[in-house]
């Protein structure tokens, strides 16, 4: 059986996102999965190891329990390069894919690592190399952020995020509008019935980071 390693920046099982991953994979493959902050017991632990460090990169991320958390981009690298060493240690892992579709340092493995940041820049400049890229992210602290990772790009930014109970996606995707020629959903944590609004609200395709990282993996499996 082909089986791949899925990394999340949070809290493993992602109940949230895996299931959609595995409705895009071939038949038959097997899934494991591991958490940067499975350690943690609780919101106020993950905050005090890991918390955002004021004018510092953040990610925002989900937690077991189903709670979100900020997190601080250089205090995770080295937390998911352990539980990708874990992962690849099986040899029946083929390749391993990282849920976040933020930037990071290269990873080390003996097999392929796939990291969303990079397949939504490929897909991106091949779609809309110089177009208009709307960005939405969840949250408006990642905006500076946001035009540094998608420098090269003309781009528009929008936040709203995906972890809340309230529609913070509709308002985001109304702000971007119809004029971008392509939108990217920047966070693992956006869902298809999400990517289905902002279609409708903009009118334009959209890139979804779980469905890309899916795609993307059949062909290396």
């Amino acid at each position: 059986m082909t089986t791949i390693g899925l990394v999340t920046i949070g809290q493993a099982p992602r109940t949230d996102i895996t299931p959609d991953i595995v409705d895009l994979l071939p038949d038959g493959v097997d899934v494991v999965e591991a958490g940067a902050l499975d350690k943690f017991d609780s919101n106020e632990a993950v905050e005090a190891a890991v918390g955002p460090t004021e004018g510092e990169p953040i990610f925002v991320t989900r937690l077991r329990d189903g709670s979100s958390v900020t997190v601080d981009r250089e205090s995770v690298v080295d937390l998911i390069q352990v539980r990708i060493d874990e992962i690849a240690a099986n040899e029946e892992v083929s390749a391993i894919g990282v849920l976040c579709t933020g930037h990071f340092p290269d990873f080390e493995a003996p097999v392929p690592i796939l990291e969303p940041s990079d397949l939504l820049h490929g897909w991106a400049t091949s779609i809309a190399h110089d177009g208009t890229v709307g960005v939405i992210i969840p949250k408006q602290e990642q905006v500076d952020q946001t035009f540094e990772k998608w420098r090269g790009f003309e781009i528009r930014t929008a936040a709203g995020s995906p972890y809340v109970d309230e529609d913070e996606v509709t308002p985001a995707a109304q702000s971007i509008g119809t004029d971008a020629d392509l939108i990217v959903m920047d966070c693992m944590g956006y869902t298809p019935a999400m990517k289905e609004t902002v279609r409708e609200q903009t009118d334009t395709s959209v890139l979804l980071g779980r469905s890309v990282l899916a795609k993307t993996m059949t062909e290396v499996l």
